[in-house]
C-alpha cells in the first residue's frame, strides 16, 4: 500500500492530505516520502468514535477559514475544464492512473442523481452552513 500511496500522491500533485485517524500512519509515511509538510495533514474525523490524533488538527479547521481567495467561476467552458478531483484506476494493467474529473462532470453526476429520484425530505448536514 505505501508505494501506490506515493505513486498516486506523487501522481495527483497532491499538496495537503486529509486522512481518517485509522490509516494515518501509513498515509503520513507515503505522504512524507513525497515532501508533504507535517502542517498540510488533517483527520478526517467524522464518526463519534474517531479522535484527532495528538499533533494534527481535524478537517473541520478548514470550514473555519474563509473563501474569500477561491478561485471562482461560473461559464461552463470554465467548468468544464477546470479539475475538481482526480480518481485513481485499479491499476489492473500496471499502476492506477488518474482520471481528471471536472467541475461540469460532477455537477452532471449530481444532477442525473438528484433528479433521477427527488428526496421528499432535506438531507441534514454534519456541520453548520454559512449564511
Amino acid at each position: 500500500m505505501p508505494d501506490e500511496l506515493v505513486h498516486q500522491i506523487r501522481g495527483s500533485s497532491a499538496r495537503f492530505i486529509i486522512a481518517e485517524p485509522e490509516i494515518l500512519p501509513a498515509v503520513r509515511a507515503a505522504g512524507d516520502t513525497c515532501g508533504i509538510p507535517a502542517e498540510n495533514y488533517w483527520v478526517f474525523d467524522n464518526l463519534p468514535t474517531q479522535s484527532v490524533p495528538r499533533g494534527y488538527r481535524s478537517w473541520r479547521v478548514l470550514l473555519a477559514n474563509g473563501g474569500t481567495d477561491w478561485v471562482r467561476f461560473n461559464d461552463e467552458a470554465t467548468s468544464a475544464a477546470t479539475t475538481a478531483m482526480r480518481l485513481f484506476s485499479s491499476g489492473t494493467t500496471g499502476l492506477p492512473k488518474a482520471a481528471n474529473i471536472s467541475h461540469l462532470n460532477l455537477l452532471a453526476q449530481h444532477t442525473v442523481v438528484t433528479e433521477y429520484k427527488p428526496r421528499d425530505y432535506e438531507v441534514p448536514l454534519p456541520f453548520p452552513q454559512r449564511p
